[in-house]
C-alpha cells in the first residue's frame, strides 16, 4: 500500500472521534472505518502482515489524503514499538496530536472503559473506581478485569498505567521525536478544540496542505460524537421501563394501544426520572486529583518547550513537592 499522509496519534479522550468525524467530510481526506484500525500499535494486527491494513484504504482515490486515527498509538510504553512501526512504512507522514488537561483525560479514560464494558456485558454494576484503576496498592486487590473491562478491551494490560500513560504527554513526544522531524508533528488542544472546532480543524487543513473543510460541516450533529454522560442517561431510563415493565406484569403490552406520540412522551417522562448517577462511576477522589496534579505538573516546562504551546489554562502550576497527599496513596509508576 502506498503510504499514509498523516495519523491522528491521541490523545484518547480528546477528541478525536470528533476530530475524525469532521475530517471524514473532507472531500480531499480518507479516513477508513474503523477509526481506529490499531495496526502498528498491537502486535496480534501488526504480525498477520499489511495486506488487511492496507484494504481499509483501497476505496481512497489518488488524488486523497490518507490517514487514520488510532489513539492507542499514544500509549508508550504500554505499545512500545508503535512510532518505529509508523516511521518504517510512512517516513514522511504528519502527525497530529491533541492533547487534554491530563487529570481529567485519564479519568475520562476510564469512564469510557466503564461505558465499553457496560454496553458489551449489559451489567451496570461498578467494580471498580478510578482509584482500583491507577492505585498500585488499590489495583492488586481490585475486582478482576472480567468484571471491569470489555472483552474488546483485551489487548488493553490491565496495569497501573492503563489510564496514566496516555497523559504523560512528555513521554509520547518523545517516542516520536526520536524519529519523525519536529516539523511533521502539528499540537493542539483539546479545549481549544471544543471552543472553536473550526479554526483548529483548519489548523489540521493547512498542515496537511489540503483547502479549509466547509462551514456547514461544523453545524451539523453527526459529527459531535462521543458523549459518555449521554450513555449513563440512556442506561438509565432502559433499566428504569425495565422496572416498570416488571411491576405491570402483562399490562405493559396496553400501551401499544397508545399512539406514538403518547409512547414518546413516556419515554420522556421516565429519562427525566431516572437517575442516571446510579450507573455512572463515582467522581475520582480529592486526594487522587492532587496526587495527579502534583505528576503532571512536573512535566510542564518541557512539554510547552517541546510543543510551543501554553498550558496555563490546565491549572497546574509549577509542580510542588510539599503539596500534602493523603495517607496511603501513592504515585502509580
Amino acid at each position: 500500500m502506498r503510504q499514509l499522509d498523516f495519523i491522528i496519534i491521541g490523545a484518547a479522550k480528546a477528541g478525536t472521534t470528533s476530530l475524525h468525524a469532521l475530517l471524514t467530510r473532507h472531500p480531499g481526506i480518507f479516513m477508513p472505518d474503523p477509526k481506529e484500525p490499531e495496526y502498528f500499535a498491537r502486535d496480534d494486527l501488526f504480525l498477520r502482515g499489511p495486506a488487511e491494513y492496507a484494504g481499509l484504504f483501497e476505496p481512497a482515490s489518488e488524488s486523497q489524503l490518507i490517514g487514520e486515527a488510532s489513539t492507542i498509538y499514544s500509549l508508550s510504553p504500554l505499545f512500545p514499538d508503535t512510532a518505529a512501526r509508523i516511521h518504517a512504512h510512512s517516513p514522511d507522514a504528519r502527525l497530529v496530536y491533541m492533547l487534554r488537561q491530563p487529570v481529567d483525560r485519564a479519568y475520562s479514560y476510564y469512564v469510557q472503559l466503564t461505558k465499553n464494558y457496560q454496553n458489551r456485558s449489559k451489567d451496570y454494576t461498578i467494580r471498580r473506581r478510578f482509584e482500583d484503576f491507577i492505585l498500585p496498592e488499590r489495583h492488586a486487590a481490585a475486582a478482576g478485569r472480567a468484571g471491569c473491562m470489555a472483552d474488546f478491551d483485551a489487548h488493553l494490560p490491565d496495569t497501573p498505567e492503563l489510564c496514566l500513560a496516555g497523559s504523560d504527554y512528555v513521554l509520547q513526544i518523545e517516542a516520536y521525536l526520536s524519529r519523525f522531524e519536529r516539523s511533521q508533528m502539528l499540537f493542539l488542544k483539546f479545549e481549544d478544540f471544543k471552543r472553536n472546532p473550526q479554526a483548529v480543524v483548519r489548523q489540521i487543513t493547512d498542515f496537511l496542505g489540503v483547502p479549509p473543510l466547509d462551514e456547514s460541516v461544523f453545524r451539523d450533529p453527526a459529527t459531535r460524537k462521543n458523549i459518555s454522560s449521554s450513555h449513563f442517561a440512556e442506561v438509565a431510563t432502559t433499566e428504569s421501563i425495565g422496572a416498570l415493565k416488571q411491576r405491570l406484569g402483562r399490562f405493559w403490552n396496553l400501551r401499544k394501544l397508545l399512539p406514538e406520540s403518547r409512547r414518546t412522551q413516556l419515554r420522556r417522562y421516565m429519562r427525566r426520572r431516572a437517575d442516571p448517577e446510579r450507573y455512572a462511576p463515582v467522581p475520582m477522589e480529592a486526594s487522587t486529583r492532587a496526587l495527579l496534579e502534583q505528576r503532571f505538573a512536573a512535566q510542564i516546562p518541557r512539554l510547552s518547550e517541546l510543543t510551543g504551546l501554553d498550558f496555563g489554562e490546565w491549572g497546574l502550576g509549577a509542580p510542588d513537592s510539599a503539596r500534602p497527599v493523603a495517607a496511603g496513596s501513592s504515585q502509580s509508576g
